[in-house]
């Protein structure tokens, strides 16, 4: 796979991360799961939507069940909709990894507690492909209070109600990325142009975690 040496950051000049990480290209991305414990819950889906030139490009989007030996509970299923079913003819887990690395091709990831998406795809690439989870990503749950400092929106939904955005449908993952995503367009029009690189966004995200935001 053409990714795999960029990915594995096997002799790429600090140069030609910095100019990488000027994105060009985001991907916007959420993650379904068994349940909330990184340790032991399963990956059941992904779903991402690339922001490019300062809009959603949803013809550059990436859907994915990920196949179960057991189907997640019923309580559970009621939360994100994808049905025993649906998850035992899923994608074989190795597959379906290689194709979101084939699709996600080195661009800043970018979430809404993005950690906890990050958990779970860490461990769902480790086990299938023995490989590390992708680093960079940018953390909107960080950037949005940092960009809007008298804003007591915490919440996903408090921060779209904030800025007058709503979706149909919400806990699929395909549906949150892109809701993640106009929240996103929304934040980078906050920021000044020379200031959206992915550096200096993600240092504004950090700072803000690391005062306790």
């Amino acid at each position: 796979m053409r990714w795999l040496k960029t990915f594995l950051g096997i002799g790429e000049p600090a140069e030609s991360r910095a100019a990488r990480l000027q994105a060009k290209r985001w991907i916007v991305l959420d993650v379904e799961t068994s349940g909330l414990d990184q340790r032991s819950d399963a990956l059941l889906a992904i779903g991402a939507v690339a922001v490019t030139d300062h809009r959603v490009v949803v013809d550059d989007s990436f859907e994915i069940v990920v196949q179960q030996a057991r189907a997640s509970s019923h309580g559970n299923i009621l939360v994100h909709g994808i049905g025993q079913q649906a998850q035992l003819d899923g994608v074989e887990p190795r597959q379906a990894c290689s194709a979101f690395l084939d699709y996600y091709r080195n661009s800043p990831l970018v979430g809404f507690h993005s950690s906890f998406d990050r958990a779970f795809l860490a461990r769902a690439l480790k086990i299938y492909l023995g490989l590390p989870v992708p680093s960079d990503w940018l953390d909107l749950a960080g950037l949005a209070p940092a960009l809007n400092p008298g804003v007591k929106a915490k919440a996903l939904d408090e921060w779209l109600d904030h800025f007058g955005l709503s979706i149909d449908q919400r806990h699929n993952a395909s549906a949150d990325a892109f809701v993640t995503a106009m929240l996103f367009l929304r934040l980078l029009k906050q920021v000044p142009p020379q200031h959206r690189s992915f550096r200096h966004l993600q240092k504004l995200s950090l700072a803000q975690r690391w005062a306790g935001g």
